[in-house]
């Protein structure tokens, strides 16, 4: 957390107003100090805003990018269940459910302009519309 927390400290006093991680317990560091400044903070993993031990920082948190992680290990197992193990790569993707972004903080919610681009954005990603490179 201590790593995490620096590592935001500098990009907010570059500039940022918002800080996204993807570094697990290191995580909470850059939540902390997104909340200390005054800035959003996007989670990561599950929804970060419902989590206890981020409770005090979670009107800073913005929303999570989530992996359904738990989705992804019961179709593996139902797969060999079934006797029809899957194998090779397996992507979750927005159609599929296997990724997406929780947004319980009302103040997000509040944000009419920008729930309506990122739901636009998610459609036209479903779509076709728009290709993510996923390299």
């Amino acid at each position: 957390p201590d790593k995490g927390e620096n590592a935001a400290n500098g990009q907010i006093d570059a500039g940022a107003d918002v800080i996204y991680h993807a570094a697990g317990l290191s995580g909470q560091g850059v939540i902390k100090s997104a909340a200390e400044h005054k800035v959003w903070a996007i989670g990561v993993d599950s929804d970060q805003y419902s989590q206890s031990a981020l409770a005090k920082y979670k009107d800073y948190i913005l929303g999570s990018a989530l992996k359904n992680v738990g989705g992804a290990v019961y179709d593996l197992a139902k797969s060999v269940y079934e006797g029809k193990p899957l194998s090779g790569e397996v992507r979750g993707d927005l159609k599929s459910g296997g990724v997406g972004f929780a947004d319980s903080n009302p103040k997000y919610q509040a944000m009419k302009d920008v729930v309506a681009a990122v739901d636009k954005a998610k459609q036209d990603i479903t779509g076709g519309k728009i290709t993510v490179n996923t390299k």
